[in-house]
């Protein structure tokens, strides 16, 4: 396939990141590469990357959905999603939420860890 230099520069963009998420690399000359790229963004958790595949996806005219709307839906109620910043580098975590909270206010103060050890202010 021809890439237009849309997708070539989207394509750049997600070298690094899918092959830190993944350990696969991405090579413009594979046949499979679309397909391949399809499959993995749907298992990847980094917005950006998802967010990307979308678009490449769309410019190359293959119609193309992450995950129902129905999953999507009832995985939020249950989940969330935080941001970390783990050495300069954005890494998302989904937490499950509690049904119901029951923790004292004790246990409602948020820990600071260091060096995996809990620091009391």
């Amino acid at each position: 396939m021809v890439y237009s230099p849309e997708m070539v520069t989207l394509l750049q963009q997600l070298r690094n990141r899918i092959y830190a998420e993944f350990g696969t690399r991405i090579r413009l000359a594979d046949p499979e590469l679309l397909t391949g790229l399809a499959d993995l963004g749907k298992r990847s958790r980094d917005p950006f990357t998802r967010k990307t595949v979308v678009e490449i996806m769309s410019m190359a005219g293959i119609p193309f959905q992450l995950e129902p709307s129905k999953v999507a839906a009832n995985s939020d109620h249950a989940r969330q999603t935080t941001e970390i910043t783990y050495r300069g580098t954005k890494i998302y975590r989904d937490k499950e939420l509690p049904a119901h909270s029951q923790v004292s206010v004790e246990r409602q103060q948020t820990r600071q860890m260091y060096r995996g050890q809990v620091v009391h202010k």
